[in-house]
């Protein structure tokens, strides 16, 4: 096995933040299961929109929640391979990144979840997406540093 590189710290530090975005991910999805959608709705949306985005969220086809539920357990698993120091988090957070892609297309795109959906909560879901290319990138270059081996 090939030596590894000493991680530096903001190696760590980038790591606590993704760890915090992988369990907030998974969270979404235990709080899909055992809360109702206007629950549901109440904790993720402005009171304009909670109604609109409740009956959204009661039509989400069972195969879309579990697009969702790979892409957050990807990522986690991602995450956790990170802790790990594994190289193998870069495939995990590609089948992350490709599920979330699949996940953003299905709301939006064929959807139209933007209708019921809040420009904070719009910018947030930009933002996953965001945090998930960074994740792929930062493997990368971390694996290419000998950080992760």
């Amino acid at each position: 096995m090939a030596s590894r590189t000493q991680a530096p710290l903001v190696f760590w530090v980038v790591v606590g933040v993704l760890l915090v975005w992988s369990l907030a991910g998974v969270a979404i999805y235990v709080a899909y299961f055992v809360e109702t959608p206007q629950e549901f709705a109440h904790g993720a949306e402005i009171p304009a929109n909670r109604e609109g985005y409740a009956s959204y969220v009661a039509s989400i086809p069972p195969w879309a929640v579990a697009v969702g539920i790979i892409a957050a357990v990807a990522r986690l698993l991602g995450t956790i391979a990170l802790l790990r120091r594994k190289a193998c988090a870069q495939r995990l957070y590609l089948v992350s990144l490709l599920f979330f892609g699949l996940a953003l297309f299905r709301a939006f795109v064929l959807a139209d979840a933007a209708a019921v959906m809040s420009t904070g909560h719009i910018a947030t879901e930009g933002i996953f997406m965001g945090l998930n290319l960074f994740a792929v990138w930062f493997v990368r270059r971390q694996t290419a540093a000998g950080v992760l081996g």
